[in-house]
C-alpha cells in the first residue's frame, strides 16, 4: 500500500479544525465540550500516526500538564491574564481545571504534530536530561504554591511578566544552546498559530474565553478585548519554546547540556 502523502494529512487536520470550530460556533457547547470537539480527535489521530516517538510525547505531555501547568495557570488567574467558562471545580477556587485539559492538548498535539511532520518520528529513549527539566518543574510547583499560601500577591504578575519567566528566559537558553532546533519549529508554529487563532476567536465570540486584565496591545473585537500580547506570546513564542524544551531535555542528544 502506498504511503499517504503527509500534505493530505496536514490538510485533513486543518479542515477538521475549521469544521469543528464552525460546529462550536453554531451549537455553542460548554467550554469543556468545545475543547474535546476541536482538539481531541485531531490530537489522537495525529498521535496514532506516530510509530516510534509516541511514548516520549505522551510521557512528557502528562508530566508537564501535572507539574508545570498548575502553577502557571494559578499565576495567570491571579494576574487576571485570562479566564474561561468553567463548570468543573477550580483549583483553590481560582484556576479553572478546563484550562489544564486544554494545556494537555496544547503539549500533546503540538509535539505529536512536530514529531510526525518535522522531526522524522525517530525512535529513542527519553534523554538523561529530562531529570533536569522535572527538577525545574518541581521547583516551580513548590515555589508558587508555597508563596501562594504565604501571600498570593507575591505570585501574581502581568501577562507580559509571566511570559518572560515561563517562556522568554527558557527560550533564550534553549536556542542559544541548540540554535539548529529553531528552524525545525516553523511548520508547527505557523500551523498552531492558525489553529489557536481560529479557536480563540470562536471562543471569544461565544463567551467561552475572555481577557479581563490589562495588556500591552489590546484590540477591540466586536466589543470584546482581544490582546495582541496573546498572539505574540502564545502563537509565536510558546510553540517554539515547547518544541525546543522537548528536544533539549526529553530527546536523546549528541550534545552535552551541562
Amino acid at each position: 500500500m502506498p504511503k499517504i502523502n503527509k500534505q493530505y494529512r496536514l490538510i485533513f487536520l486543518a479542515v477538521y479544525v475549521i469544521f469543528a470550530c464552525a460546529v462550536v460556533y453554531f451549537f455553542r457547547p460548554l467550554y469543556i465540550w468545545s475543547i474535546l470537539i476541536v482538539l481531541l480527535p485531531p490530537s489522537l489521530v495525529n498521535f496514532f500516526w506516530l510509530k516510534e516517538s509516541g511514548s516520549r510525547v505522551i510521557i512528557f505531555s502528562i508530566l508537564t500538564t501535572l507539574i508545570f501547568a498548575p502553577p502557571v495557570e494559578l499565576m495567570a488567574r491571579l494576574a487576571n491574564a485570562w479566564d474561561v467558562q468553567s463548570t468543573l471545580p477550580r483549583l483553590f477556587g481560582i484556576a479553572p481545571l478546563e484550562n489544564l485539559i486544554f494545556a494537555f492538548f496544547n503539549f500533546f498535539w503540538v509535539l505529536s504534530f512536530y514529531e510526525y511532520f518535522s522531526a522524522g518520528d525517530r525512535a529513542g529513549k527519553i534523554g538523561k536530561h529530562f531529570k533536569y527539566l522535572l527538577a525545574l518543574y518541581v521547583l516551580l510547583f513548590i515555589s508558587v504554591f508555597t508563596l501562594f499560601f504565604i501571600d498570593s500577591a507575591i505570585v501574581s504578575s502581568s501577562y507580559a511578566g509571566l511570559s518572560v519567566l515561563i517562556l522568554i528566559i527558557p527560550g533564550v537558553f534553549i536556542f542559544v544552546l541548540r540554535p539548529e532546533i529553531f528552524k525545525k519549529t516553523w511548520l508547527a508554529t505557523i500551523f498552531f498559530a492558525a489553529v489557536f487563532f481560529i479557536y480563540e476567536i470562536i471562543s471569544l465570540l461565544i463567551g467561552s474565553w475572555w481577557w479581563p486584565g490589562e495588556y500591552l496591545l489590546p484590540l477591540n473585537l466586536a466589543g470584546r478585548v482581544f490582546p495582541l500580547d496573546d498572539v505574540l506570546i502564545w502563537y509565536f513564542i510558546s510553540t517554539p519554546v515547547l518544541i525546543g524544551g522537548y528536544e533539549v531535555f526529553v530527546k536523546e542528544s549528541p550534545k552535552k547540556l551541562l
